[in-house]
């Protein structure tokens, strides 16, 4: 009787090296159908923009067919587009940083209360969502103005003297925008927090550590990874938004949004609209990739 040549070593050897070179398709056709709504619905669409943004637009025409850099060149050139910028920027960053700051005690609340009272803070958070964004510009309208609810409030309680307005200020401007941002970065902190291991929490109180030093050696630490989430969250709304800012804020708050706004609809210059718009996006995508790096790596803190 003839004896196999192949022992099953070798033949699971053969084995391991097919299935090492034959691909698993299974992954890639479950992502398929999310790829091509990607892909369709947000990757043509910008490179159709970038495409627009190095056209001409000359003779009362919207646009005429062109490689040309002068719309980038104007954007880092002209005082007024790099102060929109900046300007831009500085508000972001400002929203970003008051969202957080509110938002992250109002978390710990909710992360620390029962079920019943729970749902309600919870519920009292997300209400923002319900109201459309012009009818919150005219409730701000009603709040901040020399004869609004604020400086009636304030100068009957004796903390300010007389009438004061709030309306057309940076302050007005920032404040409007975080009511907006609010609600998404409680929701992105209090995710995180219900991820932590609450004994972490009392093994530290057991040990002997003061609340100031386990919030900033344990809980802080812990939620580095919702924080910045929660101010990329901000700071990419900020950034976009024009009808709060404009509505709000002084004169010369003059945003990426409502310039773009303004060069598309007013002025009819699609090829410069579209630099503004690349312009924004990429600096969107490089603050979310930066903060990607500066970030812990998932599964650092949490068991």
């Amino acid at each position: 009787m003839l004896e196999s040549t192949s022992s099953p070593s070798s033949a699971d050897e053969v084995r391991t090296r097919l299935k090492i070179q034959s691909p698993n398709i299974g992954p890639l056709m479950l992502a398929a159908p999310a790829a091509s709504i990607i892909g369709v619905f947000f990757a043509m669409p910008a490179l159709v923009m970038l495409r627009m943004s190095f056209n001409r637009h000359a003779d009362g025409r919207i646009y005429i067919p062109d490689w040309t850099l002068a719309n980038y060149v104007r954007l880092i050139s002209d005082p007024f587009y790099v102060s929109s910028i900046a300007y831009t920027s500085v508000l972001a960053a400002t929203v970003a940083v008051v969202t957080v700051v509110l938002a992250y005690p109002y978390s710990l609340c909710i992360w620390r209360s029962g079920s019943t009272r729970r749902v309600l803070l919870m519920g009292l958070a997300l209400l923002p969502l319900l109201i459309s964004e012009v009818s919150t510009i005219v409730g701000w309208q009603l709040f901040f103005p020399r004869s609004g609810f604020l400086s009636a409030l304030l100068s009957g309680l004796g903390i300010a003297q007389g009438r004061f307005s709030l309306m057309f200020t940076f302050t007005a401007a920032v404040l409007g925008v975080t009511y907006i941002t609010l609600p998404f970065a409680i929701w992105i902190l209090v995710s995180t927090l219900d991820r932590l291991d609450r004994r972490l929490i009392e093994a530290s109180a057991d040990l002997g550590a003061p609340p100031a030093m386990t919030f900033r050696e344990v809980l802080l630490p812990l939620t580095k990874g919702g924080i910045l989430v929660a101010f990329a969250q901000a700071f990419i709304w900020a950034m976009g938004t024009y009808a709060t800012p404009s509505a709000l804020g002084p004169d010369w708050l003059w945003t990426i949004g409502l310039e773009t706004y303004r060069q598309m609809n007013s002025w009819q210059n699609w090829p410069f609209a579209s630099a503004l718009t690349f312009l924004l996006a990429s600096s969107i995508t490089a603050i979310m990739l930066l903060l990607r790096v500066a970030g812990p790596r998932q599964g650092k803190y949490h068991a």
